[in-house]
């Protein structure tokens, strides 16, 4: 393999690697550390793309790669992270809750899929600053924090059943064609301060397990400032940015 292949695709690997041992950290019940190592995963997948980019090592294989990590580490782990945090506060092992908790999980899992691979088929290759529909990186970074956050402050058992219906609404998300801006460098100086300093603030957090609740801030005014926008300065308009047709990989 070229070396320019090689560093971009270890730091695919190891967010896949990090997407199934916070599975297994998971059903373990050590649900802390599973939601770091979402986290981690979430670190690694801005990594990752920033990598290829630099050493122009952009490939076929590593967008495949990219998919399958993005698939472990940002469906599967955060499906199986809330399904055994609502086991450990509680959750009966039958009837209509046990059912609809699977149901929610199952369902985000499956549309997580469903953005990939319509990533995968109608992937034009032409770069863009819009995803289409909010970013799987995104919503497992939501969920993540969000349960490290249940964990140390504890959430009403009134709030419990609504979590796995949140869970499938961010899956909805994900396969809907709302335009969220990325992560690039934009024309106001102060703006590209202002998301480089929260990058590394991120990063920061992250390395060092701290401050669970900035990056839940982050990600969530990621989320609200970026469909205001979007619906505002819809892609595809008179003097508005072209929009990636399958919203990236992220």
């Amino acid at each position: 393999m070229n070396w320019r292949f090689l560093l971009p695709n270890l730091a695919t690997g190891l967010s896949l690697g990090l997407g199934l041992a916070s599975v297994l950290a998971s059903v373990l019940s050590h649900l802390e550390w599973a939601a770091w190592m979402i986290l981690w995963a979430v670190l690694l997948d801005k990594l990752d793309g920033t990598l290829a980019r630099l050493v122009k090592g952009t490939s076929r294989f590593g967008a495949e790669f990219d998919s399958f990590s993005d698939f472990t580490a940002f469906g599967l782990a955060p499906a199986v992270l809330l399904f055994q945090y609502l086991r450990a506060m509680g959750l009966p092992e039958h009837g209509g809750a046990f059912v609809s908790a699977a149901a929610g999980c199952v369902l985000y899992a499956l549309f997580t899929a469903l953005r990939l691979v319509r990533f995968n088929l109608t992937a034009s290759g032409v770069p863009s600053r819009w995803f289409s529909g909010v970013p799987t990186t995104l919503c497992g970074a939501l969920v993540s924090s969000g349960i490290l956050l249940c964990i140390r402050y504890g959430l009403p058992a009134a709030f419990l059943p609504w979590l796995p219906a949140l869970l499938t609404l961010l899956g909805l998300g994900m396969v809907s064609r709302l335009p969220i801006p990325k992560l690039v460098p934009r024309k106001q100086r102060w703006f590209n301060w202002f998301q480089a300093l929260n990058i590394l603030g991120a990063y920061a957090c992250g390395i060092l397990r701290r401050f669970p609740e900035y990056l839940l801030g982050l990600a969530l005014l990621y989320l609200l400032v970026g469909l205001v926008s979007g619906l505002v300065l819809r892609p595809g308009e008179p003097g508005a940015p072209a929009q990636d047709p399958a919203g990236g990989n992220g």
